[in-house]
């Protein structure tokens, strides 16, 4: 017997979601949440199963949208103090595992915006571009059309990919939670991967006029991370000085600068960018500093070496971290 899985850890939460629609079955789920494959001859099978039926329940489908339903805070089944023990030893459930309870003491509420987009998310990447192409564009919130957008492009089907996030990017932007810079900087980066860059770069220029949902500094950004991929020097200085008063204290921004001097072979400037990067990392979560490190270990790295930025880079230049499945 193992040790049974905290649903009162939102990580935890959204695993038992994604592991619910992928069983489909609630023994099964059961026995994962209880950590133990001979579960149901145990005293608390009635709690594991009563769990493992709600998060059924509860799963995101693709035709719902995606769509994962809230529902109240479930309680386990009361089993009374002179009730039969269920581990079946013949005892009074009083003089047998009365308090023992707390082994599965979850309360089953509805899922968080942060659980549902964890769950939804390694659920959609998941899927291949067939599923996708029969979910409900009505039903779907924009999290999940971001993400399905990231699948289709993960898959090589780039028009598919940007015309779905552009259709979320002209949309209302109302959710609150959804990192909205990184998407931004996805469909200039996949307008340039098409072939589109004036398209690109006039939507990016369009946004730093009318941000929603971002500060005009993180769109700036973005158009220095642009400009200097396209190797354009000028415009790419005149968006990280913008970035830079727009927040001087970001460590993406100073990392972009690092960048433009390195790319201009101002090795000495452009090693005390990427050391000032470093020095603003301490607030990040632990994933985030994780990346920016790599990122700038390596251009720091080449910059010490007197080498050129390689031609291509892992992951983002554009202030946003590379993403895998959560959200």
């Amino acid at each position: 017997m193992g040790t049974p899985k905290d649903l009162n850890n939102p990580g935890v939460y959204a695993e038992a979601l994604y592991q619910a629609a992928k069983m489909g079955e609630a023994t099964a789920l059961a026995r994962w949440l209880a950590d133990d494959p001979e579960a149901d001859h145990g005293p608390f099978w009635k709690w594991y199963l009563h769990f493992a039926e709600r998060l059924i329940d509860m799963v995101p489908e693709p035709e719902r949208g995606f769509v994962v339903r809230d529902r109240r805070t479930s309680q386990p089944p009361r089993i009374g103090r002179n009730d039969a023990c269920p581990c079946g030893s013949g005892k009074k459930f009083k003089q047998c595992h009365l308090g023992q309870e707390n082994t599965v003491a979850w309360k089953l509420g509805s899922p968080t915006p942060v659980i549902r987009a964890m769950a939804t998310a390694r659920l959609i990447h998941e899927c291949p571009p067939e599923t996708l192409d029969q979910v409900p564009r009505d039903k779907a919130s924009a999290m999940v059309l971001t993400e399905m957008a990231a699948t289709y492009h993960g898959h090589g089907f780039l028009n598919d990919a940007l015309e779905l996030l552009s259709s979320v990017l002209a949309g209302d932007r109302d959710d609150p939670y959804l990192l909205w810079d990184y998407w931004i900087a996805r469909n200039a980066e996949w307008l340039v991967e098409a072939g589109r860059e004036k398209e690109g770069e006039q939507f990016l220029l369009d946004e730093y006029d009318h941000p929603r949902r971002v500060e005009q500094w993180q769109v700036a950004q973005k158009l220095a991370a642009f400009y200097i991929d396209l190797g354009d020097t000028e415009n790419a200085d005149t968006w990280v000085n913008t970035a830079m008063e727009g927040n001087a204290e970001n460590p993406f921004n100073h990392y972009l600068k690092g960048m433009l001097l390195h790319h201009i072979e101002s090795w000495d400037e452009a090693i005390a960018a990427y050391h000032r990067a470093e020095e603003l990392m301490a607030g990040f979560r632990d994933d985030e500093k994780m990346y920016m490190n790599q990122l700038v270990t390596e251009s720091l790295t080449r910059a010490e070496n007197r080498q050129p930025l390689e031609d291509e880079e892992e992951g983002s230049v554009d202030g946003t971290p590379a993403r895998d499945s959560t959200p």
